[in-house]
């Protein structure tokens, strides 16, 4: 059965200690196909929400406004379909896999395997571990997927599930919208930014919630987008100019070390998105990672954390999220913020997710707000919001 090597033990005890086997079967078992709706974030710097529908509806696209937020439109994503198993067959990378699932194309740095494909080709693409997720046309052989570095290996004709394909859209690429999930949207919403602050948004790249700031603050804010990676950046830098974002410096720089660069308590507000287990992402084809990985990913956020705490001015925010399930890389890096940074825990102001204080009560973290996949059909996701007294 498809659930059995996604459900490694070792996770499985990990989560469980906490949130218990049945809740954390339940959240996994989530993880295995997507959420119902697909989100998408107008870009209010170019556009409103109904231009927008009225442009995703010349494309073909019917969205639906969002309650929660206003710059929020939603697609339901459709599936699941029964794919057929061909002769030829393209295995694919975890990554890719997980993104075929939904209806996007393979390209080339994704392919792992493929024996005898030509060109014309009608193939099956699968996962390393054999699960089939999608069928296309082969657009090259295997042994130009092999000698080339870049294009579409293989056009996606049908897919398990099928969500939009955004990036390829007029819409999209006119800067009106930018694709990404409610809880990151929430994420920028509740730092709250205002015009004539400084923000630095420490772990930044692609610019989902970069540009969504400056977009929050009208181009007015003074933001700091850092990652260490040159080449993020550049896709950073590359999103802003397609959103008409002015507001933006950027910064290649390891965050552990920020201080150094941008001095101690010149922040009004920080984002911090650090890199994460992304045990929430979904869908899953399959997991691998185990309680070390969370357990030394955590302690990597909490040096993210600590410098955090020094570039924010007294009374200043820091806003920390994660796309992840565990309590060491959320609750348990919060109670270090507050126990061992001296951070006071803010109420937020859109909650949307549960409050931790109702799944894990003996960790009296009331403010901080889970989005759980079992329940609220979205990726597992972390937000809490704390102030630097």
């Amino acid at each position: 059965m498809r659930h059995l090597p996604y459900l490694n033990k070792d996770l499985v005890a990990c989560l469980s200690k906490w949130f218990g086997l049945g809740q954390t079967l339940c959240m996994l078992k989530a993880l295995l196909s997507p959420s119902s709706r697909y989100y998408i974030r107008v870009n209010t710097l170019k556009s409103t929400r109904d231009e927008v529908l009225e442009s995703l509806l010349k494309e073909g696209i019917k969205a639906f406004k969002s309650k929660i937020l206003p710059e929020a439109i939603c697609v339901p994503i459709r599936g699941p379909f029964k794919i057929r198993l061909h002769k030829k067959i393209v295995v694919v990378d975890k990554f890719t896999a997980e993104s075929v699932l939904l209806g996007a194309d393979v390209y080339i740095p994704g392919v792992l395997k493929a024996h005898n494909v030509k060109e014309g080709d009608i193939v099956s693409i699968v996962s390393p571990e054999g699960y089939l997720v999608a069928e296309g046309i082969a657009l090259m052989s295997s042994k130009e997927m092999r000698g080339k570095s870049h294009g579409i290996a293989v056009k996606v004709t049908n897919s398990k599930y099928r969500a939009p394909k955004v990036r390829e859209l007029y819409t999209f690429k006119k800067g009106l919208i930018y694709d990404q999930s409610l809880p990151a949207m929430i994420t920028s919403r509740v730092l709250e930014p205002k015009p004539g602050e400084l923000i630095v948004d420490m772990c930044a790249a692609p610019g989902g919630k970069t540009t969504h700031i400056a977009q929050l603050t009208e181009n007015k804010s003074n933001i700091i987008a850092v990652d260490r990676s040159e080449n993020k950046i550049k896709r950073l830098i590359e999103n802003c100019e397609r959103l008409g974002v002015t507001c933006v410096k950027t910064l290649v720089y390891d965050s552990r070390y920020l201080s150094k660069e941008l001095g101690k308590n010149v922040a009004d507000k920080v984002l911090l998105d650090p890199p994460c287990t992304a045990l929430g992402v979904r869908p899953k084809i399959y997991e691998n990672k185990k309680c070390k990985d969370i357990l030394a990913t955590a302690a990597y956020q909490r040096q993210l954390l600590k410098e955090a705490t020094k570039i924010t001015r007294k009374g200043g925010v820091i806003v920390y999220s994660t796309c992840t399930l565990s309590v060491e890389e959320n609750e348990m890096n919060i109670l270090y913020a507050i126990n061992k940074l001296g951070l006071k825990l803010l109420k937020q102001s859109i909650t949307v997710g549960m409050p931790s204080s109702l799944i894990l009560p003996e960790l009296h973290l009331t403010y901080v707000q889970r989005f759980l996949p079992h329940i609220h059909e979205t990726p597992g996701y972390f937000i809490a919001k704390l102030l630097k007294p």
